[in-house]
């Protein structure tokens, strides 16, 4: 019986994984005015953000006067009204203006 749980419970975690997951080729391209590519999926109330085709970053939605800000406890922000975005993190001494690209799939 124990058994059946567990694997039930797997299972579920599993189904639960792959549901959250973000298919490649997918969301919102982004050249910035410092050289950084950013793709973004915005799922949910946060945004996955893929910074120069490496380093995968999860987002949260924080309160905004005006558009959508998202931000990580890292110190990553973007800040994005319409089509355009503004992208800062930690380690840059100020932030980048962005602008959607087409991506072709």
């Amino acid at each position: 019986m124990k058994t059946a749980i567990l694997f039930a419970a797997g299972a579920a975690i599993l189904t639960l994984a792959a549901c959250s997951s973000v298919p490649r080729n997918t969301g919102t391209s982004y050249d910035c005015s410092g050289g950084t590519r950013l793709k973004v999926d915005y799922v949910g109330d946060g945004a996955i953000v893929r910074v120069n085709g490496g380093r995968t970053m999860v987002l949260k939605s924080t309160p905004a006067n005006s558009g959508q800000i998202y931000e990580n406890k890292s110190g990553a922000r973007l800040h994005r009204q319409g089509n355009d975005v503004t992208w800062n993190t930690a380690l840059r001494s100020a932030p980048e203006s962005c602008r959607v690209v087409y991506t072709p799939m």
